[in-house]
């Protein structure tokens, strides 16, 4: 996924001829014209001057890493954001930052898959082998991925193309399985050493900044805890998007139809993903637990089922915070149920 400049192919790397396009636009005012003729500055370069050509490919990954960068942590949904952020501002060693280059890359899985598993549910699509029920509460980031696959397919099959399907095409989503079976950093195996961390995430680095790129759609989508309703079409939310922890509510606007297909999710306690147009409810895949004064929200990303009947339990990942919260598997039936439903299993 890397890009990269061939000099027998000018369509080797799309994304900076149309960033030589744009420079040669912003500084003369206008289109490059020839007597009418309206070649590609970009291509002109190519063909006429290789050595010009290449020679700003370094401030165009440069700059473009930056804005990456900067869409991801203002802009993506705040457990990607938060890790991200942290990766490159918040840590105090190499061991430290490359745990949290993998919290980055296991939260980018979480929100694909709580996104899929949150549209198969609504659309109450019947899910056939070799997907399972109790796959859908998998530990396995691996099995995660193939889960959003899955989904997909079986969404698509049906004649509807999904959500996470338009944020992460199957091209992206086959290098992201890829990437999770080759690289050292997402093994979960211990770093050694500080040189062995560095080593580790210089060796993926680029690799999951490229993928953040090709996963910009995920900037579109909200995530939010529903609060009330002002009136029939506009709700009243915390909002999840960034890195930063502060407490955002606002109002949110929704068409007259998207009240009527998501009203069953327009409850306190419910989180919900708005994507595409639609509105889907993401428990039990995502959840929230708040301080003791409800001053913070902390978004909860599930993690694992523990316990016997009848104390079973879901457990979840805080983010922000290095501990694990446990809820009551009850509490979440109605959704539980639901994903039974579509797999052809009767309620617990």
């Amino acid at each position: 996924m890397r890009l990269q400049l061939d000099p027998n192919n000018y369509e080797a790397c799309p994304p900076y001829n149309e960033w030589l396009d744009e420079q040669y636009s912003e500084q003369s005012g206008g289109t490059l014209d020839i007597l009418g003729y309206q070649p590609r500055p970009s291509f002109v370069l190519f063909t006429m001057s290789p050595d010009t050509y290449e020679a700003t490919f370094s401030d165009f990954t440069q700059q473009r890493e930056e804005g990456i960068k900067e869409t991801v942590c203002n802009q993506f949904p705040s457990p990607i954001a938060y890790y991200f952020y942290r990766f490159e501002n918040g840590y105090e060693s190499d061991l430290q930052r490359l745990h949290l280059l993998r919290d980055t890359w296991e939260s980018v899985i979480d929100i694909l898959h709580a996104l899929a598993v949150a549209e198969c549910r609504h659309r109450n699509v019947q899910i056939v082998d070799p997907l399972k029920f109790k796959d859908l509460f998998t530990d396995s980031v691996a099995k995660r991925l193939e889960n959003i696959e899955g989904i997909t397919t079986q969404l698509s099959a049906a004649g509807i193309l999904p959500a996470v399907a338009k944020i992460s095409p199957a091209a992206t989503l086959e290098a992201m399985k890829e990437l999770n079976q080759s690289r050292n950093a997402f093994s979960h195996s211990a770093a050694q050493s500080e040189a062995q961390a560095r080593s580790w995430i210089s060796e993926c680095y680029v690799d999951i900044v490229e993928v953040l790129a090709e996963l910009d759609g995920l900037e579109d989508i909200q995530i939010v805890r529903y609060l009330s309703q002002v009136d029939g079409t506009t709700l009243r939310c915390e909002i999840f998007r960034g890195h930063s922890s502060t407490r955002t509510i606002q109002n949110i606007k929704i068409s007259h139809q998207q009240m009527l297909d998501s009203a069953k999710y327009f409850q306190q306690g419910q989180m919900l993903v708005i994507a595409d147009g639609l509105i889907f409810g993401l428990r039990p895949m995502v959840y929230f637990r708040e301080d003791g004064v409800g001053h913070t929200t902390r978004l909860c990303i599930f993690r694992k089922t523990r316990g016997e009947e009848p104390n079973r339990r879901l457990e979840y990942e805080v983010i922000g915070e290095a501990t694990r919260h446990e809820e009551s598997r009850k509490s979440f039936a109605t959704e539980i149920n639901e994903l039974r439903g579509i797999f052809g299993l009767g309620a617990e």
